[in-house]
């Protein structure tokens, strides 16, 4: 993961933009936290993949930290990892 990161220092050194910096932050976060899961079931990614129904290219893709994760292949990892990965509090009234 350290050359992903490197090349998106080195972009936000040249482009600056808040929204972009926090996307960034926010994706490597979950996937660092599917990268640990992974590690603690002693799972490789094309094990996730199969878990997921999903090509082990698709997989690779959605965690080099390069990719737009949407919030319906977060879920299905929490799904397949059985973790949370983002935590959202219910609203119990807009009151």
């Amino acid at each position: 993961m350290e050359k992903e990161g490197s090349m998106i220092t080195d972009w936000l050194d040249q482009h600056g933009d808040p929204n972009v910096e926090k996307f960034i932050e926010k994706n490597l976060a979950i996937i660092d936290k599917v990268l640990l899961a992974l590690n603690e079931k002693g799972w490789s990614r094309g094990q996730l993949a199969e878990a997921m129904g999903k090509s082990p290219s698709e997989v690779s893709k959605w965690l080099s930290g390069m990719h737009n994760l949407t919030l319906k292949s977060i879920i299905k990892m929490e799904v397949a990892l059985g973790i949370e990965l983002i935590h959202c509090e219910p609203v119990s009234s807009l009151n």
